[in-house]
């Protein structure tokens, strides 16, 4: 386990907050930081680090929403009530910002061109070298999925730094500067038995090195680049110390009704072996209000009718061909004989969040005190069925995971399922740990047969089922739109968003055409009205974001990305 800490020291200046030129990359004024006054001691590179942790995104404090939820508003699991700008194609060219920030990776590159001068151990310092490299290969990958090329820059700015006005520098440059920066982070990190408590450790860089390589290689495989197998085989590699090394296991403690939730719902994560690196909040030193804005709805979001047919029926086959299933003619028939996992993501009508009225609060329904569920099918992930958490409101103290053993396994089946050595002992185990945990039967290659509805008909079947297995799995955490991206994927954005069965009976006072919006079989259309001509992924544009006009008008040599005005 590996604990964040949330009393990191605030130190007299903030390596994260240092003004901005007006230069395209922002530059370290060297008369607030520099050898003269720094670099004296263990203790001010320790300082130096801390500052970079506030970059982790957990459960957003106070009462706006968690990040976790709000990062699948892109993709296709998640529906809130105002449609989202990317998932609909309708984001434009911003005129600032946009992602487009240097600001940690110009305190990284300060860091890494002065450490050394520190008079510490070797080993001292290289270990707090490994923290910032993790960091920056962390922040570069984010930049590489929203932008594909972009600079590289290995040292720190001046004003006359030539590289202020530089082109974007190739994916191919970058990737392998960044796998070499990770692989630098691990081989000087500590292991976690040796590593200091609420400090990354190997493990923690072990996992981003899997996922980076992971969205690398099949980025490149689906997009037509050369090299995906060099990262595909990095991905499997660094996976599989994780899964073979025994430090983590999944949370399972033979309730599969319930142990996938407790990853999401537990106030503190300090003893699940599950989790690898997760957000601590504790009473009067950070608070969020994410169980509260759930319980409300205050944020008027839903998930998609795709991400619930996705789930597999308690004999582990899919609603195409499993006679367990019994229709979608009401959501508490859709609900009924499925994997567990999704009674833990979605709430079951009339239990849980639901318990007071029985019913998802749809447009037009008679529920007041309670945000909208667009879909009907409202979230319980992240939920806390606790009364003394529920009234914290901007103070609750539910813990965030952020990096879990869950992924590891699901990386390394992909992967190996990619280069085309998932045996049946891979899917052993990684995909049919996860199984057991929820009270599904194993996976057989063997038996396998391709799901009639499949969103992936061109795969073969075990990969199309190994990214079935990631999206449940998954669901939720904000990972979702980067496996469309990987993939190829953007045209599932341009299905048409779907909710559950609208049953009249149930809902007396909404009136269709009105309050609410059906298709010809009857189910939820909650972008009838906002959207009417639907979502647009467009494939020659939306796989990458536009640069900031700003940017451009500085820097002479920078380009747009393709399709964007």
């Amino acid at each position: 386990m590996h604990k964040i800490k949330t009393t990191i020291s605030i130190l007299v200046f903030s390596v994260l907050t240092w003004a901005c030129s007006d230069d395209f990359l922002d530059k370290v004024p060297t008369d607030s930081l520099n050898e003269s006054n720094f670099w004296h001691n263990e203790n001010e590179l320790k300082q130096y680090a801390n500052n970079l942790y506030s970059s982790f995104t957990g459960h957003a404090t106070g009462t706006d929403q968690s990040p976790l939820i709000s990062g699948d508003n892109q993709s296709d699991n998640m529906v809130p009530l105002d449609f989202n700008l990317v998932a609909a194609g309708r984001n434009i060219v911003p005129t600032s910002g946009g992602g487009w920030d240097w600001k940690l990776i110009r305190s990284c590159n300060y860091f890494l061109t002065r450490y050394n001068q520190t008079p510490v151990s070797q080993e001292i310092k290289d270990r707090y070298a490994g923290e910032i490299r993790f960091f920056k290969a962390r922040d570069y990958y984010e930049k590489v999925k929203s932008f594909g090329d972009v600079p590289w820059l290995w040292k720190d700015l001046s004003t006359n730094s030539p590289e202020l006005y530089g082109p974007r520098d190739s994916r191919v440059l970058v990737m392998d500067s960044l796998l070499a920066t990770i692989n630098m982070a691990i081989a000087n990190l500590p292991v976690k038995a040796a590593a200091e408590p609420g400090r990354i450790n190997k493990d923690v860089a072990l996992l981003l090195k899997a996922r980076i390589c992971l969205f690398e290689g099949t980025f490149r495989k689906y997009h037509g680049l050369s090299g995906s197998e060099k990262f595909l085989r990095e991905a499997a590699a660094a996976s599989n110390q994780l899964v073979t090394d025994g430090v983590y296991q999944v949370h399972n403690t033979g309730k599969p009704t319930s142990d996938y939730a407790a990853l999401f719902n537990s106030l503190d994560l300090s003893s699940n072996k599950e989790v690898i690196l997760y957000k601590a909040y504790e009473t009067g030193l950070l608070g969020n209000g994410t169980s509260w804005n759930i319980q409300l709805n205050n944020f008027n979001t839903s998930a998609s009718k795709a991400l619930v047919e996705s789930y597999l029926c308690l004999d582990g086959k899919p609603v195409s061909q499993s006679p367990m299933y019994l229709g979608d003619d009401s959501i508490q028939a859709e609900m009924k004989n499925r994997d567990p996992r999704l009674a833990q993501t979605i709430v079951q009508p009339g239990t849980g969040i639901q318990a007071g009225f029985g019913l998802p609060a749809i447009p037009g329904s008679a529920f007041s005190g309670v945000g909208i569920v667009p879909t009907g099918y409202q979230i319980t992930k992240y939920w806390v069925p606790d009364q003394t958490e529920f009234v914290r409101i901007q103070n609750g103290i539910l813990d965030a995971p952020i990096y879990r053993f869950g992924e590891a396994l699901l990386i390394n089946a992909e992967a190996n399922a990619e280069l085309g050595s998932a045996t049946q002992d891979v899917i052993d185990k990684t995909i049919n740990v996860l199984r057991k945990r929820a009270g599904l039967p194993d996976m057989v290659i063997s038996a396998l047969v391709k799901d009639a509805k499949s969103e992936f008909p061109e795969l073969p079947v075990l990969l199309d089922e190994i990214r079935r297995e990631r999206r449940v799995e998954l669901a939720i955490e904000a990972l979702r739109y980067e496996d469309l991206l990987r993939w190829k994927a953007g045209k599932l954005l341009n299905r048409p968003v779907l909710g559950m069965k609208f049953v009249q009976k149930q809902y007396p006072k909404a009136v269709v055409g009105t309050s609410i919006f059906v298709n010809e079989k009857g189910f939820l259309l909650p972008y009838q009205k906002s959207l009417p001509t639907g979502r647009t992924f467009d494939e020659s544009k939306n796989y990458f974001l536009p640069l900031p006009l700003d940017e451009i008008g500085l820097n002479n040599n920078l380009t747009q990305n393709p399709g964007w005005y």
